[in-house]
């Protein structure tokens, strides 16, 4: 037999099996614990390393869940790091092009940014044990990206004004004359969530509305857990705000508490998480996921909502879709609306101003 003819029939029979289509691999697992057990062995032998870039406004926002996780997998070196979500999915796309990319995965509040990278082609779909019970509308239905926690924002005071009495809770609350001189807020056009809470005042009262707030003589702030800093150091006496998230149930040594309107619309978000395609330890980014998505993890105090429909509420709280007066579903909506949030943007900076101040990262005490 001819070598020339060895060499054809060889090179045919490699276009087929190039042509022929791909198998995906999928593992499915029995039960989480299989599925936490084979992961986390699979990252160990990729080398025990993981970066997440967190979603916040604080270095320390992260360090308990951070903690938690090494704790629960020994020999896991993971670092969850802080920044604006904003910054972080700049940095991502930067690293992206130039092929040095940096976390494996992404726990963002910038929903919009998850669309934007599945359309590119640069999430890897991951589908843990417990993704089927993710609401619908806070998970990619090929599972590029699903929300593995919930964040609310709401009316916060110190518990001593709280139990006088004297916390606003309702929208038409913080216009009261005894609240001039003590409100402080978080920029609206600094922070996407902060900046939907106060559109959904314009939706339902006016622009009036926002110029009777100015009127109290905001103490206007970078980072959305600045406000509640300043209410439990006492820079603010006796002040109040609606900007900011909070325990549920608080510690024993909580100094300033949270308290959802009846009445009145909250922010409650999905923080969205993704593995991307050029993962260093996709198999650590898939763990991380797994393991926020646990039962354990969802019933823990790390977690305000569970993004599961599974998992029961908080004592004294309801499930998040059952409340009439919130809607992470609308939040969605309102993210991807980029042309409406910067029209939103500039209006505010018209108002009072671009956003003033060092950035909150930097104060050791967040």
């Amino acid at each position: 037999m001819k070598l020339s003819y060895l060499i054809l029939c060889s090179a045919s029979i490699f276009t087929l099996v190039k042509s022929l289509p791909k198998c995906k691999s999928t593992k499915t697992f029995k039960s989480e614990e299989e599925e936490l057990n084979q992961l986390y062995k699979a990252a160990l032998e990729e080398g025990g390393n993981l970066i997440v870039y967190e979603g916040g406004d604080g270095q320390r926002q992260q360090a308990r869940a951070n903690n938690a996780f090494n704790q629960r997998f020994p020999g896991m070196n993971a670092t969850f790091i802080v920044n604006f979500s904003k910054y972080h999915s700049i940095d991502i796309d930067n690293q992206l092009e130039r092929n040095e990319l940096i976390p494996s995965v992404a726990h963002l509040q910038t929903i919009n940014d998850f669309y934007r990278w599945k359309e590119e082609g640069k999430l890897m779909p991951f589908k843990a044990f417990n993704s089927d019970k993710v609401y619908p509308a806070l998970k990619d239905p090929e599972y590029h990206y699903q929300a593995i926690n919930i964040i609310g924002f709401g009316p916060n005071a110190s518990i001593e004004t709280f139990n006088k009495g004297d916390m606003p809770i309702e929208d038409e609350d913080f216009l009261k004359p005894q609240y001039k001189n003590r409100l402080v807020l978080t920029y609206p056009n600094d922070d996407d969530a902060v900046l939907y809470q106060f559109y959904k005042l314009v939706q339902r009262y006016g622009w009036s509305h926002i110029d009777r707030l100015i009127e109290q003589n905001v103490t206007w702030v970078r980072g959305s857990e600045t406000p509640t800093n300043m209410i439990s150091n006492g820079t603010i006496p006796d002040g109040v705000t609606f900007t900011c998230n909070n325990r549920l149930v608080p510690l024993p040594d909580s100094k300033v508490v949270i308290k959802y309107p009846k009445n009145s619309w909250f922010l409650a978000w999905g923080q969205t998480a993704a593995i991307f395609k050029k993962a260093r330890h996709p198999a650590a980014a898939k763990l991380y996921i797994a393991w926020y998505l646990s039962d354990s993890n969802q019933n823990s105090d790390i977690i305000n909502w569970s993004t599961r429909h599974d998992i029961p509420p908080k004592e004294g709280y309801r499930k998040i879709d059952e409340y009439t007066n919130t809607s992470p579903e609308d939040y969605v909506k309102f993210m991807l609306d980029r042309t409406n949030i910067e029209a939103l943007k500039i209006r505010f900076e018209k108002l009072i101003g671009h956003p003033k101040g060092d950035s909150p990262m930097l104060d050791p005490n967040l």
